[in-house]
């Protein structure tokens, strides 16, 4: 056991070594005294003259302090001179703060910044997370209060090490992430070979700050039931990452991604959100901001507009899932939830907007799902039907634009009237009717759309004794959908390549028999197969682990190259197939060239990485307005165009109608 821990550090100690210019012992140090500092302990034996001693050792910390009790921050009526009497005035705490400050923001944080890292908004976020995990400590009885702080305030030390020490920035990473639709710390993991909690906690030993300081590092990102941590540890732990996460919900995340940080569950089992008084404490943060943001001269933007209630609403969505709930209520009506016969919604949900037609003598039924990646609802399915190229224009509902009725149906779960009022007419305007009614549609506590009922031709409103009776007709629709939507997870995991999160051969080829199905209906589309340049000289010298990344590498590219609609699979090796719905053989030529370009400008960057070898790809493509007489020929002529893209010198794109 010992064993694999120590190979298991030795291994990281080497990743770091490989992520950064220089070996983390040739970093610049950290002030000694400020670090000293740190390190001192709240106890008697630590007298008002030795630490005014240890001030004076460093003169950059001897200005700050004497700037910092001499400042409005204080208001002390007279100057104060010596900084024997300032640490009388200031305390330990406050000196503690102090050093840290001088450590991080002035050694660290203030120097130019022109990349995609934004290191005033970086310090922004480390200082409200260490204002939170302070509180969090106070209000939990914490014996020193202090070590959270500095443990808050250095918890993401691995991002700007990484900006400005690393063979790859942070901005060079940012600049690329943000398309892969992974989480953050995975294209990390990619990008650099280590994430940033990985290398902070490294770096922190390295510099030997306190031990809640490294451990915090090392585990705020991660499942606190496996770190083996007594009680207390673990609960420090959740402390800085729950601060973590109500920085996120401000709009004050480390950096400007669109990535959430995880929120492990064990994070709310270790606090009591009711006995922390999170309302307070945002409220003195918010205080304790505006005052350090006066004493730099900074100008941090206003993001405290949010108050105690969404963060709590945000923590609980994150833990959500837990309790599963059913619509109280009469039991639904047999004609209408009748067990379905499908797990097809496109077949058991107009059966039940039918049935429920039907059954209440109603006019007009629009189902509206959630969107996840545009935060909206949009229709799916209707009576009467909607056009089958999708929802009528205009039918769709941005989640932050919600207004009226609709933030009430939303909020309770329960069923509302949609009255002709100021801010329910851009959904009425939408609808086309002067009244309507919404149902929430719930599966295991959770929204999974809308049911929408109203009548264009008249102003008189759906009866509302039967909304009761709708609304539990669509928790079982809820369910229904949910059941659904699991089979069609546990059919593309059937069909997932485990490395990549691509679709696989088996789901390629289905692709190609559906799509070739349609060419007989005048439907045409393009394919291109994708090679990764000289792949085995990544694995013979880096290993198969760094081959591995570069695979997810060209995968992440490609997947945020893809429209939805366009199809990605890995064809296996190191070869990849896209297809196109396009009758436009020049739309497949410039997918493909955007492809080539996008990797071979990834390639140049992790050149620092890969020294010796640059990242690119060759590309061959081929379209089905060639006539070909099954999808082996063309599959075949793309397989030829890429064996002539790769005979002509790589990093290129060759079309098979080229070849002709």
């Amino acid at each position: 056991m010992a064993e694999d821990v120590a190979g298991a550090e030795q291994q990281t100690r080497k990743i770091v070594h490989q992520a950064l210019r220089r070996p983390v012992g040739a970093l610049p140090p950290a002030p000694a005294a400020a670090l000293k500092l740190l390190q001192v302990a709240r106890s008697e034996d630590t007298g008002t003259a030795e630490i005014a001693q240890l001030i004076e050792t460093e003169p950059a910390l001897a200005a700050k302090v004497l700037k910092l009790v001499n400042s409005a921050y204080y208001g002390f009526t007279q100057r104060i001179p010596s900084i024997h009497r300032a640490v009388t005035l200031l305390g330990l705490s406050t000196l503690r703060q102090a050093a840290l400050h001088l450590f991080f923001y002035e050694s660290i944080i203030q120097r130019s910044n022109e990349g995609a890292f934004d290191r005033l908004f970086f310090w922004q976020h480390s200082l409200l997370v260490a204002i939170l995990s302070r509180g969090f400590a106070e209000r939990l009885g914490h014996e020193d209060p202090d070590a959270l702080y500095a443990a808050g305030l250095l918890h993401d030390l691995g991002k700007v090490i990484l900006e400005s020490h690393g063979k790859l920035s942070y901005s060079e990473f940012l600049s690329t992430a943000g398309t892969s639709g992974n989480a953050t710390r995975d294209d990390e993991r990619l990008f650099f070979g280590i994430t940033h909690d990985q290398l902070g906690a490294q770096v922190s030993k390295a510099w030997e700050l306190p031990d809640i300081v490294c451990r915090t590092q090392a585990l705020h990102h991660c499942g606190l039931a496996q770190s083996h941590l007594e009680k207390s540890q673990a609960r420090e732990v959740a402390m800085v990452a729950l601060a973590d996460f109500i920085a996120w919900t401000q709009g004050i995340g480390s950096a400007r991604t669109h990535t959430s940080p995880s929120l492990e569950p064990e994070v709310l089992e270790l606090i009591d959100l009711e006995q922390v008084g999170l309302a307070e404490l945002l409220a003195a943060a918010d205080q304790e901001m505006a005052k350090v943001a006066t004493f730099y001269g900074l100008h941090f933007p206003s993001h405290f507009q949010l108050r105690a209630n969404v963060v709590t609403t945000a923590l609980t969505l994150a833990n959500a899932g837990k309790v599963a709930t059913r619509p109280a209520g009469s039991l639904p009506l047999r004609s209408v939830t009748a067990p379905h016969q499908s797990i097809d919604p496109d077949i058991f949900v107009p059966q039940t907007l039918r049935a429920l037609q039907q059954e209440f003598a109603l006019s007009h039924l629009l189902l509206l799902q959630i969107e996840p990646k545009g935060r909206r609802f949009v229709a799916t399915h209707g009576l009467p039907e909607l056009p089958q190229d999708g929802q009528p224009p205009g039918v769709q509902i941005v989640i932050d634009r919600l207004a009226g009725d609709l933030i009430h149906c939303l909020r309770e779960r329960t069923a509302v009237m949609i009255h002709d009022t100021p801010p329910n007419r851009r959904v009425l305007r939408m609808l086309g009717a002067s009244v309507a009614a919404a149902i929430p549609v719930m599966s295991q506590g959770r929204l999974q759309g809308l049911i929408c009922l109203y009548n264009p031709e008249s102003r008189q409103p759906p009866v509302s004794a039967v909304l009761h009776e709708i609304q539990c007709v669509a928790g079982e629709l809820g369910i229904a959908l949910e059941r659904s939507r699991l089979f069609a997870l546990e059919r593309a995991k059937a069909e997932m390549d485990a490395l990549t999160g691509l679709p696989n051969r088996s789901a390629i080829d289905r692709f190609l028999q559906e799509s070739f199905a349609q060419v007989s209906a005048g439907r045409h589309f393009g394919i291109g197969l994708v090679d990764i340049d000289y792949f085995k000289a990544f694995n013979d010298t880096f290993g198969h682990q760094t081959g591995d990344d570069v695979l997810r590498i060209v995968a992440d590219t490609m997947r945020g190259l893809t429209r939805p609609g366009d199809f990605l699979g890995r064809y296996g090796g190191e070869e990849f197939l896209f297809g196109l719905m396009s009758p436009n053989a020049l739309g497949i030529a410039g997918y493909a060239e955007r492809i080539r370009r996008e990797i071979a400008r990834r390639g140049r960057m992790l050149e620092a990485r890969f020294a010796g070898h640059r990242l690119s790809v060759s590309i061959g493509i081929a379209h089905s307005r060639d006539a070909y007489p099954d999808i082996k020929s063309l599959v075949g002529a793309a397989d030829s165009a890429l064996y002539s893209a790769k005979s002509s010198g790589r990093n290129r794109v060759c079309s098979a109608w080229s070849q002709e």
